[in-house]
């Protein structure tokens, strides 16, 4: 059998799928965990890559709302390997100025390395910015960050045109990101997930999380680097939850779109999908049955990489009839 990593390397990259898995059950407060830079090539080989299919959908649903920001200047905060700023970059052209902070100085700089290679035309600077910034990148950082570590990000986020979050999909990760919506709120326009700027409806309830899926892409399944990985590391590389905000300085976008959007992944039995649908009044469990819409009803099967966004009717908690949008 064909080998794509050593067993050092793997040994390594079990380690480090450790130490994320501990962030989402603790407490902040991360200490840096790169020792080389090697350990930062090997993780933008994989766990990074996993990460940018999840921006990757996040910049597509924007892209389809027409609420993309853009802007000359960059800041990615808690930057790693820039992925964020990588996959927005392909996503958003003139940029101009781009700024990396990250705990680990090694990062920053193998981030600021990695830019340069692919956009040698850009401003790349090594600090927080003195001004603020058109666009803040924020990703997969909110289970390493106390409460002290936290304040100085909200801080930024709330003097930026525009913010970018994405986190995992976790339900802990997920319901502090709310959380954070709500203080946002005072100076900004929600884009996306949200199809209003009402109270988050997650939150309303203990068991509900906003969470979406990603769809990765075509090599998961061909190449055997990937089966590799998934296999050693216990990975189901096909289920991408992950949650964001997007977020844009007060007026800056139309907001008119449709009124509600899909949580999570239906569940199908016969003839009847039951599904969390989010609106301004909020989170609510709705049935949709078969004989509405067989060829929606099908649909329904499989939601990861679209932002299922729609007008629905309602009786009581049944879904009468269902249009959707994609913007």
């Amino acid at each position: 059998m064909t080998r794509y990593f050593t067993a050092d390397e793997l040994d390594y990259l079990r380690l480090l799928r450790g130490t994320f898995v501990s962030f989402e059950v603790r407490e902040g407060g991360a200490e840096p965990y790169w020792d080389e830079a090697e350990d930062l090539a090997l993780y933008d080989e994989t766990f990074a890559q996993r990460i940018a299919w999840k921006w990757d959908a996040v910049l597509e649903e924007l892209r389809r709302r027409g609420r993309l920001p853009a802007g000359k200047t960059v800041l990615d905060w808690g930057c790693g390997t820039a992925i964020a700023t990588r996959r927005f970059l392909a996503a958003r052209s003139g940029v101009e100025r781009v700024f990396l902070w990250d705990h680990a100085p090694l990062a920053v700089e193998f981030a600021g390395e990695r830019l340069r290679e692919e956009h040698a035309e850009l401003e790349i600077h090594a600090e927080l910015p003195g001004e603020p910034v058109d666009v803040l990148l924020v990703s997969h950082v909110l289970d390493e960050l106390d409460v002290s570590q936290l304040e100085p990000l909200m801080t930024l986020a709330e003097r930026s045109a525009a913010v970018l979050w994405v986190e995992p999909g976790s339900k802990r990760t997920s319901r502090r990101l709310s959380e954070l919506r709500a203080r946002l709120l005072a100076s900004h326009d929600v884009l996306a997930p949200c199809t209003h700027q009402a109270a988050c409806g997650a939150l309303a309830s203990e068991e509900s999380w906003c969470h979406l899926f990603a769809r990765p892409p075509q090599a998961v399944y061909t190449e055997g680097k990937w089966a590799e990985f998934g296999r050693e590391l216990g990975i189901d590389l096909r289920a991408l939850p992950y949650s964001f905000l997007a977020l844009a300085r007060r007026g800056t976008f139309e907001l008119q779109g449709p009124s509600a959007r899909l949580l999570a992944r239906p569940l199908l039995t016969r003839g009847r999908a039951q599904f969390e649908l989010c609106d301004a009044n909020g989170v609510r469990q709705v049935d949709f049955l078969q004989r509405t819409d067989k060829q929606l009803f099908k649909a329904l099967d499989d939601v990861a990489g679209e932002p299922w966004l729609f007008d629905a009717t309602m009786e009581e908690r049944r879904v009468t009839a269902l249009t959707r949008r994609d913007a």
